[in-house]
């Protein structure tokens, strides 16, 4: 069984296919913003440092009802400024995915008229992503562009992603807009089918031994994707900031499982088959606001979000952060997330009345296009670490070449509850995830 690994653009935050790209991103955004509006969006470009290094490690871990998926994904980025006007930036990510994964999907009526059996069957999921990238940005007075390649690969999928962007601060620099504007040149691994043979007839890739060679029984199917975001962000006063975000994706290409089958009739089982395009759009406003008498910043966020797949969300987020002591920072947050599931999904295409009957020429068994929701906890804590200046003044550096260093930790639980989805009649239980994660990063 294969999940889709690909690293899309910084304004995707969801996987176009399975779920391990929403493994990394918590399992419930459907978009993720650009940037934290309290890392400081309003702060001056300018740096003293000459470089900096920063690398970042991310353990996710899921058990539900006969799956399970552990995905750890170390990376590390490196950016030098030579001179005030442009900056350099170079990085990589992988992905190490190892678990079971649902093979072949039934639901609940296929087992009432054949009870006593189970046809859901798991395969294993061992893959490895490389995504080499780099960028730079360019500076000029208060605009600032920035361009950066991304090069993804493993077994099964390849990608090519570029991301173009300008920014501009306004009004004594309360004030900054940006937008950007990402594109991705695709290709999925799948089997060929046989000649005259039509969805409901298709057989799912059985492995990806073959792909991107000659074999005669592998193709490749393209998938491009395209998406722009614009910001607005608004410094009101000292303490307080807005952030408003939207984001479009336009994505036309091969968006199905290639290795999932469904059950579409008694004996009949194919390869999921999803339509070819998908518009997918989202609203968010951020709220930023330093209460000084307890010296915390909370950070509330608002999402919403509406596809061409008739897949519509919401999001809230509420953080808080506060400094413990000079340059250690504790932070806690809860997320909640509900969406409703796709125009085409059924927990059982085998028959019926829905929502369990056939609906249209499209079939899946993604737990992600049905309808469900999500409630998570998790906690951050980050120490920034500065030199002790010299007595006689003058630069002083950590271990005699860092000017700074920092820190960082992580941890989330987060609680998901489908209302729909089942294997063969049986509810998904146990699911939950797990999310670790730990930074470190040094100036020069």
């Amino acid at each position: 069984m294969r999940l889709q690994l690909t690293s899309l653009a910084r304004v995707l935050g969801r996987s176009v296919r399975g779920p391990a790209r929403s493994a990394r991103a918590a399992g419930a955004a459907a978009f993720a913003l650009a940037s934290a509006l309290g890392a400081g969006p309003l702060a001056s470009t300018a740096r003293a440092q000459v470089a900096e290094v920063d690398t970042a490690h991310t353990l996710y871990h899921e058990a539900p009802t006969r799956t399970n998926m552990t995905v750890y994904t170390p990376g590390v980025d490196a950016a030098a400024t030579p001179a005030d006007w442009i900056t350099v930036r170079g990085g990589y990510e992988a992905d190490i995915v190892s678990g079971a994964s649902v093979a072949t999907k039934a639901g609940s009526a296929y087992q009432s008229v054949n009870p006593g059996v189970d046809v859901i069957t798991t395969a294993s999921v061992k893959d490895f992503r490389h995504a080499p990238r780099g960028g730079f940005t360019l500076r000029k007075g208060d605009v600032a562009y920035t361009a950066s390649y991304t090069y993804g690969t493993e077994n099964d999928y390849k990608s090519h992603s570029i991301f173009v962007g300008a920014r501009t601060d306004a009004y004594e620099h309360n004030t900054q807009f940006e937008i950007s504007y990402a594109r991705n040149f695709d290709s999925v691994c799948d089997r060929v089918q046989a000649a005259g043979d039509t969805p409901p007839r298709f057989r799912a890739l059985e492995d990806s031994s073959g792909c991107f060679t000659n074999d005669p029984l592998r193709r490749r199917r393209p998938l491009s994707i395209d998406g722009l975001q614009a910001s607005w962000t608004q410094a009101w006063t000292p303490t307080f900031a807005t952030q408003l975000v939207y984001t479009a994706q336009l994505i036309d290409g091969f968006q199905s499982n290639a290795y999932r089958s469904i059950i579409v009739a008694q004996g009949l089982k194919a390869q999921e088959h999803h339509p070819d395009v998908r518009v997918r759009q989202a609203l968010a406003l951020r709220l930023n606001w330093y209460v000084r008498p307890i010296k915390v910043a909370l950070r509330l966020t608002g999402r919403a979000y509406r596809d061409t797949w008739d897949v519509t969300s919401g999001t809230g987020e509420l953080e808080a952060e506060r400094y413990l002591v000079e340059g250690l920072r504790l932070a806690a947050r809860g997320r909640f997330y509900r969406q409703t599931g796709a125009l085409f999904w059924s927990d059982d295409y085998t028959g019926g009345d829905p929502p369990l009957g056939p609906k249209g020429q499209y079939f899946t068994g993604d737990r992600e296009l049905s309808p469900f929701w999500s409630i998570g906890l998790g906690a951050r804590v980050t120490y920034l670490i500065h030199p002790t200046p010299k007595p006689e003044g003058g630069t002083s550096r950590l271990l005699g070449i860092f000017t700074n260093a920092k820190l960082g930790a992580s941890v989330d639980a987060i609680q998901f509850s489908y209302d729909e989805y089942t294997l063969a009649g049986v509810p998904i239980t146990n699911a939950r995830a797990y999310i670790i994660g730990a930074t470190a990063g040094a100036a020069f």
